[in-house]
């Protein structure tokens, strides 16, 4: 005598199954996302923090300018930063060479169900080189 097999309800368990690995694909590409696109955004805020700072006369007023347009550029693009760190280095003078290091920290906590980090840190730099031939002093 055989013995029959009761299916009933193994739809359901699949099916919960498969809604489970498609949402944990789905918090790991937001995180993924999240995390490519602070990237590239923080590189191109510390690009613009350079070209800020090359175009300021001392290094307090350089400071000042990339931290402002860091700041500005990360708020236009979405970037929400938890902690930013904005330095500057290098010589303001005419044919100097200026460079912006930028930090900052993300919350990932949306994505912590595919195994992010609540947050991670991020970071950019850019050079620019002072303008050789600058007018008024």
């Amino acid at each position: 005598m055989s013995a029959k097999r009761d299916d009933r309800g193994a739809a359901g368990v699949e099916a919960a199954l498969a809604v489970t690995a498609l949402l944990m694909v789905g918090f790991f590409l937001v995180g993924a996302i999240r995390i490519l696109g602070s990237s590239g955004d923080v590189d191109a805020a510390a690009h613009a923090g350079a070209r800020a700072a090359a175009a300021e006369r001392d290094l307090g007023s350089a400071s000042a300018a990339a931290q402002t347009v860091v700041a500005e550029m990360l708020g236009a693009r979405g970037v929400a930063c938890t902690d930013l760190a904005v330095n500057v280095g290098g010589e303001v003078s005419a044919g100097g060479i200026v460079t912006v290091q930028v930090s900052c920290t993300v919350r990932l906590a949306d994505a912590a169900l595919a195994g992010f980090p609540g947050s991670t840190t991020v970071s950019g730099s850019g050079v620019e080189q002072v303008d050789v031939v600058r007018g008024g002093g």
